[in-house]
């Protein structure tokens, strides 16, 4: 289960909002920012800039700054790259 804690700075109260199984699919019918791609995916936003810059994931840039990326494209474009392994070892 994946829980992110976000602080408001001005209040100092803070929102905790969990992701489990079952409501996991809001994510994948919405667009994701960096931060929050790279959460569910499990890897750092320098993983995320490396795969961008070798083109190995989809996104889509709204403008110069703003960058949004749809899980269920990225995860179909990192599938491409999954080795399966053949005749392990017993």
């Amino acid at each position: 289960m994946l829980v992110e804690n976000k602080t408001n700075e001005v209040g100092g109260t803070s929102e905790t909002s969990a992701l489990n199984n079952s409501s996991a699919s809001w994510v994948t019918k919405r667009l994701l920012s960096k931060k929050e791609l790279a959460a569910v995916l499990n890897v750092s936003e320098r993983t995320l800039d490396n795969w961008l810059a070798q083109k190995k994931i989809p996104r889509l840039r709204l403008s110069n700054r703003l960058t949004r990326f749809n899980l269920s494209r990225v995860e179909a474009a990192l599938a491409r790259y999954e080795i399966k392994e053949v005749g392990g070892r017993p």
